[in-house]
């Protein structure tokens, strides 16, 4: 639980700067966004604690990867 709210935190801000760049200009996720996505890692570490590495893990590939894609 200890990577989730540092990975929560770095997916909204790195959504937020793509929709600011390529979105409208009213384009924003909200903090109701951010509290969103530590609830679904909140969620997913207590009910399916043996899942939560591999899903931290997929997250954080997938940042790498589309950050070097863009």
């Amino acid at each position: 639980m200890f990577f989730a709210v540092p990975t929560a935190a770095l997916l909204w801000f790195a959504t937020n700067k793509h929709l600011a760049i390529w979105g409208t200009g009213d384009s924003f996720i909200g903090s109701q966004g951010f509290w969103l996505i530590i609830g679904c890692f909140a969620f997913v570490s207590l009910f399916l604690p043996k899942l939560f590495p591999e899903l931290l893990g997929k997250v954080w590939r997938g940042i790498i990867k589309g950050e070097q894609w863009l």
